[in-house]
Parts: C-alpha cells; sequence; structure tokens
C-alpha cells in the first residue's frame, strides 16, 4: 500500500488549481445546451481540456462522434479507474439536469489524478457517454457500452450528479422502459360525417384513462411509476384525427416487474383501439437497469465528505427513501463495481429538470458542486489505486450482489 497522505493532499491541490478552467469550461457548456447525440460543441470542448493536460485521447468513440475516451496511464500497471462524463441537455429547459456539472466535475477529477500518476499505479479513463436523457440515436450510451465490452478491463467506475438539497453518497435507480403507441384512425367531418371516420384521438384517450386506472393495481413494494405523454392528437378540431400518438416510461425497483408493465400499457391501448375501430403499432426502447449499490465505494465517498467538511443526507434516511429517477449507469454497475454520487447544490423546492435548476448550475452553488465533485471523485481514485485491500472489498462485495 502507497503512503496517500501526501498523494490526498497534493489532489485536493491540484483539484484547486484547475478549478478556475473547469468552472469557465461549465459555464460555456451551461449557457449552450445542445440535445443528446448533437453535442458537438461540449464534447470537443471537454476533449480539447484533456488533451492539454496529456490524455492520449479517442474521439469519436464506439462509433459515436460525440462520445470520447481518453487513458493516463500510471508508473506501473495496477487498477483501472473509469470515470465518467455526461454534457447532454434536455429539451426546452437546458441544462436542467446539471449536466455541465457532470461533465467537467469528470474530466476535472481525471487532469486532477493525472498530475499523480508518476507515483500511482494503474491507468485513469475518462469516458464521454452522450445522450443519458435518452434523446437521439445515441440514447442511453452506457447501456451500450456496458453491454458490449467498454468497461470489460474497468475495476471500478464513477460519476457525480447535480440535485437540489443536501447530497447523498449512494441511492436506488429504478429500472426503466419505454412505450411508444401509435393509432392510426380514418379521417372525416367532425360534424357532418363523423360516422365514417376511427378517431385516434379518442383511442388515445381511453388509454390514458385505462393505465391510470391501473394505476392502483401496481405492485407497491416495486416503486413502480408510470407516465406518459400524448404527442400527437390531430391538426384540426373540425377533422376526426386519424393518427394519435403516445409515450409512455415505466419504472421500477424491480427489473422483472418491467415487462409486466410494458404488457398493462400495451393491452391498455389494444383495448382502445378494439373500442375505437382504430389500428395500433407499438415501438419499446431499449430499457434500463435499476443498479448495484456497493457499501465499500459508499463509505469511502462519505468519508471523504467528512474529510472535506462537506455536509450530507444522513444515509439511514437515504436507504430507506424510495427511488425515484433512472440512469444508464445503473447498467454499468452490473458490470463493474461503481456509484453515482448525488451533490447538492440548492435548496431542495427547486425542482429537477426545471429552467430554474439550470440557472442554478451557474451560481455559486454549481460552482461549489463542481469543486466537491472534482476533489471528491479525485480522492476516491488517490485511495483506490495506492490501496489494494480496499479494493478487493469493492469487488468482492460486487461479485456477491451480481451473483443474487
Amino acid at each position: 500500500m502507497v503512503d496517500n497522505k501526501a498523494l490526498k493532499k497534493q489532489a485536493v491541490e491540484e483539484s484547486e488549481k484547475i478549478f478556475p478552467e473547469l468552472k469557465a469550461l461549465k459555464d460555456e457548456i451551461g449557457k449552450n445546451p445542445e440535445l443528446g447525440s448533437e453535442e458537438d460543441k461540449s464534447s470537443k470542448l471537454l476533449v480539447e481540456s484533456l488533451r492539454k493536460h496529456g490524455f492520449d485521447v479517442e474521439y469519436p468513440f464506439f462509433g459515436m462522434h460525440t462520445a470520447f475516451k481518453a487513458v493516463y496511464k500510471g508508473a506501473k500497471p495496477g487498477p483501472t479507474i473509469a470515470i465518467l462524463a455526461e454534457y447532454d441537455a434536455l429539451p426546452g429547459v437546458g441544462h436542467g439536469c446539471g449536466h455541465n456539472i457532470i461533465g467537467t466535475a469528470g474530466i476535472g477529477a481525471g487532469i486532477a489524478v493525472s498530475k499523480l500518476m508518476k507515483e500511482l499505479p494503474g491507468e485513469i479513463w475518462v469516458i464521454g457517454t452522450p445522450a443519458e436523457e435518452g434523446h437521439g440515436p445515441y440514447g442511453g450510451s452506457k447501456v451500450r457500452m456496458a453491454k458490449e465490452g467498454v468497461f470489460d478491463d474497468v475495476d471500478v467506475s464513477y460519476m457525480v450528479h447535480p440535485m437540489t438539497g443536501p447530497s447523498q453518497a449512494s441511492g436506488n435507480f429504478l429500472a426503466v422502459s419505454g412505450v411508444e403507441i401509435t393509432f392510426k384512425g380514418k379521417t372525416a367531418h367532425a360534424a357532418a360525417d363523423a360516422h365514417n371516420g376511427a378517431n385516434a384521438l379518442n383511442a388515445a384517450m381511453i388509454t390514458y384513462m385505462a393505465i391510470h386506472a391501473n394505476r392502483q393495481q401496481l405492485r407497491r413494494d416495486a416503486n413502480a411509476v408510470v407516465h406518459g405523454i400524448i404527442t400527437e392528437g390531430g391538426l384540426a378540431s373540425n377533422v376526426i384525427p386519424d393518427r394519435a400518438v403516445l409515450k409512455f416510461g415505466v419504472r421500477s425497483s424491480d427489473d422483472t416487474y418491467i415487462p409486466t408493465l410494458v404488457e398493462m400499457v400495451k393491452n391498455s391501448a389494444k383495448g382502445a383501439a378494439i373500442a375505437t375501430g382504430c389500428e395500433v403499432s407499438f415501438t419499446t426502447s431499449t430499457g434500463l437497469k435499476s443498479n448495484i449499490q456497493n457499501k465499500h465505494l459508499e463509505k469511502l465517498f462519505l468519508g471523504i465528505w467528512d474529510e472535506l467538511g462537506h455536509e450530507y443526507k444522513d444515509p439511514v434516511e437515504v436507504a430507506i427513501q424510495p427511488p425515484g429517477g433512472s440512469t444508464d449507469f445503473a447498467d454499468v454497475t452490473h458490470v463493474v463495481p461503481g456509484i453515482h454520487p448525488m451533490i447538492g447544490i440548492t435548496r431542495d423546492d427547486i425542482p429537477m429538470h426545471s429552467a430554474q435548476f439550470a440557472a442554478c448550475t451557474l451560481t455559486p452553488g454549481g460552482d461549489e458542486g463542481l469543486m466537491i465533485g472534482i476533489k471528491s471523485m479525485a480522492l476516491a481514485s488517490v485511495e483506490i489505486l495506492s490501496d489494494p485491500e480496499l479494493l478487493a472489498g469493492i469487488k468482492a462485495e460486487f461479485e456477491e450482489k451480481r451473483l443474487k
């Protein structure tokens, strides 16, 4: 085991040294949001910074023009840590999920640790993962990366994510799948000839209400959530709509319950199609898994936050709170030990996925969240690369939980 006290001090110093550069990047990406699969400028800015600091960067990567893989090798062979970066925005609200912080914290931590790698074994990777929010052809890019071997040589992976309210080192994420429903009806004059039409919008409304009625029967122990919108439903009030489209997401903490929820949504639509004389078709999007937690990694990050004087939510409260969102990072935790700490940057009455939260990423609270993210992951990397026993414990817990 390397004596890491001096290295940890240096990691903090390097994090502070590069912070102005990363803050400027965070703000520039935040003010110029790009949707998933279209993060051309954002990915280029992150890659330029990594190359400037001596990383060997593959860009584009994995057949995705906005993905990248940056590698910095240490003094000798050893563990490989993959720090993940996200940088896609949301339609209408910009960086309402704070991915401008995620991306810059990810490369910042990698850069800070790279300054120490002459004294540490192993490798630091920073992987740019587009379209976490699901937009475009690269949607949920980590799912494909996990399935197709990108993390096969990685020992540990992590990323940080901004949030409202107090920070928390771990938490449950829900498995999720998407279902798009398309009804095909028949146009007719809505007053003079309505009996000759087939109303696709009526089919959509019946579907929506049937799903709503079914919510009472969903398993409460599975933390099931079904949410959706009607995206198309006609163009003129005096024409019977011949096309309607709905988009639904189904979520659960029990991955095995997802197919049941998908089937419920489809059956609701099939019944509506029969009732209205419409045709119905479905497109099911790639699903995300729930995450495998790692208590060794949680303890590591909480200890680091104690050292940094960063306040966080009581882990006991975190453990009993119901899971909320979903992330493609959860799929990564099924192939390699991983953790996804959430760092508070504003008060808890500011909603996530909102223009207000996007604005918060550009405030002093957002700056502090970026700094804590960089330091947290840099210090965690020093600990893992310098302590074989810690890494062994992390991996043993992962293998035990993965086999269950």
